[in-house]
């Protein structure tokens, strides 16, 4: 609970801060997880919780060393898709494809379904429930010689900001690191005054559905450099972790480095990730830094889209 009684106690009395975890249910209550701490929390009436769903909490200080939670909404980086396409039909289950582009499996839906019919689609927490058909409307073709069309591959770009960032350091943890304390979620790496620092972005399960698909580009948004360490340029070692989430101890590095040069003062902008990445952020996995020089980035607290990953796919 340290790090999130340094939370609360960053918020002054009467204010409200948010913060990001997931819904945990122990088989009779759900609970908030905020960093592997379990908080007793309210809940509003709309939000459908899904086990380890990422959602957004309200921390409120009321004064007197008392706080309560309120869990205001789950959450995903884009929109879930109200339309679809039906692929293929089991017993119990229905693969459709979304207007998004990504394909989805569900076993709630009323009335029958073919392979090709589109429907209308709304959402219980992430699961999807067909409700009907889209109505069909057949034209009266054109008098034309018929051309043959060429096949079509579905493509795509699954974009996700991170859910958590944060700088381990190893006496001290997650979150115990210059502006990485108190919640500060400021990303480090490399050595100062002889403590060793890494920094890591975590996403959740937010690219676990791009399945069998072929990504072809990766882009990472390296936040603004820190004015911290020495004067110049910089080559950052960037790789690929396996946590969904943050972990009790450093995350485990399984691809990389990848090096990047990044000026004194730079401000965020884009990288292109090798394609060897793409399987470790498929299965869940995230971006880390680490190794010397010593050198500091915007968290996802500082900017919201510190971190933040797209990754173009065909089918």
């Amino acid at each position: 609970m340290a790090a999130l009684k340094k939370t609360l106690a960053a918020i002054p009395a009467g204010g409200t801060r948010r913060v990001y975890g997931t819904a945990y249910f122990d088989g009779s209550r759900w609970w908030a997880n905020l960093n592997g701490n379990l908080l007793d929390a309210y809940w509003a009436n709309s939000v459908s919780p899904q086990q380890d769903g990422p959602i957004a909490v309200e921390l409120t200080e009321q004064g007197n060393g008392q706080s309560s939670a309120l869990v205001t909404d789950g959450y995903s980086d884009q929109p879930r898709p109200r339309t679809g396409t039906v692929l293929s039909v089991g017993i119990t289950e229905i693969v459709l494809t979304g207007a998004d582009g990504i394909t989805y499996t569900t076993s709630r839906f009323s009335g029958s379904y073919m392979v090709g019919d589109p429907v209308y689609v709304a959402w219980d927490a992430a699961a999807p429930i067909i409700l009907g058909k889209l109505p069909s409307i057949t034209p009266t073709p054109p008098t034309r010689t018929p051309v043959e069309a060429s096949p079509i591959t579905p493509t795509g770009t699954a974009r996700a900001a991170a859910g958590k960032t944060n700088t381990w350091w190893g006496p001290g943890g997650w979150g115990s690191w210059a502006e990485s304390k108190q919640g500060g979620e400021q990303v480090y790496s490399g050595t100062w005054a002889g403590s060793t620092v890494t920094g890591s972005w975590f996403y959740g399960a937010a690219f676990t559905n791009l399945g069998s698909k072929t990504i072809t580009e990766i882009r990472f948004r390296l936040p603004k450099r820190l004015n911290i360490g020495g004067s110049g340029s910089a080559t950052v070692h960037l790789y690929a972790h396996t946590s969904k989430y943050q972990p009790g101890g450093d995350v485990n590095r399984t691809v990389g480095p990848w090096d990047v040069t990044v000026t004194q003062g730079q401000g965020a902008h884009w990288i292109t990730l090798p394609l060897t990445f793409a399987p470790v952020l498929k299965a869940g996995g995230g971006i880390s830094i680490t190794g010397d020089p010593y050198v500091g980035f915007d968290g996802r607290l500082k900017d919201p889209q510190s971190g933040r990953i797209e990754m173009d796919w065909t089918a």
